[in-house]
């Protein structure tokens, strides 16, 4: 008989998690040879391997699960888990089903076993990244709706007058930070549409794109102005001026202070 983990529970060792009405995220570890007899979730939820392998076994099924490959289980799945002789580490992201009917559509989460091959969604490395980086962060719900809007098979509609409506308010406000789901509500779409078509028409996520404003927006500042760097960062939308910085390196090479200073060499 297989063991029903309720939500939020996993086998293993909980090394950092997170959690907001829609989804948890947490690192659990495992031991060498480590056995897990057959189990089931009561959500669905993806499993990324960090390192270490196991033999997944289901009905009908087994599979080997290398390091960085991702496996989607719904919901009920029962399976278990036989680890080889190195440390396993996995990112389960669960879906928590009631509160994220509100942001998902009819058939987005696969209904059956599916294994994503390493590097099959940058999405997911990226979240991996950020939330190893800082348990806390805020950011996750972008990464994992943009993840729904590329696995789930949602046909697009034709004509999206809500597009450039979404565009204006990431290019002019400045003071908020803007989730998928907050612009999706103002202009009046589903958040996968939104999250789709972001990628589609401008080749970003809308995290990307509101971070690529708020640079535009520095470097405007830079030029026009002589505010501090603390104030052009608040102006454009940065926590403070060490986010500032950081990304303004990551974009061009060098800090504001420096950018500022060759502009008036």
């Amino acid at each position: 008989m297989s063991i029903n983990l309720s939500p939020g529970h996993y086998f293993g060792k909980e090394q950092q998690f997170n959690e907001n009405a829609f989804f948890k995220l947490n690192i659990t570890a495992y031991q060498p040879n480590m056995i897990i007899h057959d189990h089931y979730h009561e959500n669905a939820y993806l499993s990324l391997l960090i390192s270490g392998s196991y033999r997944e076994v289901g009905h009908h099924t087994e599979k080997i699960i290398q390091p960085g490959e991702v496996l989607f289980r719904p919901a009920g799945y029962s399976h278990a888990n036989h680890f080889h002789e190195a440390p396993g580490r996995c990112l389960n992201i669960e879906f928590k089903q009631q509160a994220l009917e509100a942001v998902m559509m009819d058939g987005c989460l696969p209904k059956t076993l599916v294994k994503y091959n390493t590097g099959t969604f940058n999405y997911l490395y990226q979240l991996l990244y950020a939330f190893l980086q800082d348990p806390s962060t805020s950011i996750s719900e972008e990464y994992i709706l943009s993840w729904l809007s590329e696995a789930a098979e949602v046909k697009m509609p034709t004509r999206m007058p809500w597009f450039s409506q979404a565009k204006m308010i990431l290019e002019n406000e400045f003071d908020t930070h803007h989730t998928i789901k907050s612009i999706a509500e103002r202009v009046y779409v589903h958040p996968i549409y939104l999250a789709r078509a972001f990628k589609e028409r401008e080749g970003m996520t809308i995290g990307k794109y509101q971070l690529e404003m708020r640079i535009r927006r520095a470097v405007q500042l830079l030029f026009s102005t002589q505010l501090p760097i603390a104030d052009i960062a608040f102006t454009a939308g940065f926590s403070d001026s060490a986010h500032l910085v950081r990304i303004f390196r990551s974009y061009y090479q060098c800090s504001p202070h420096q950018f500022r200073r060759w502009l008036n060499s």
